[in-house]
C-alpha cells in the first residue's frame, strides 16, 4: 500500500512498453493510440 498527501491509496496497474521493435511496428513518440480492453487481452493501437 502507497501513501500520498496523508491518504492510504493501493497502487494502480501499469504497463510501461519501450523498444526499438515499437517504432518499427508504427508506435512513434507523440503518435496517439487506441487502448481496447477485453476480458483475456489488451488490443494497442496507433491512431492515425
Amino acid at each position: 500500500m502507497a501513501t500520498g498527501a496523508g491518504f492510504n491509496t493501493e497502487p494502480l496497474p501499469a504497463i510501461n512498453l519501450k523498444g526499438c521493435c515499437l517504432g518499427e511496428s508504427g508506435f512513434i513518440t507523440e503518435i496517439p493510440v487506441v487502448v481496447t480492453v477485453e476480458r483475456v487481452r489488451i488490443v494497442i493501437e496507433t491512431d492515425i
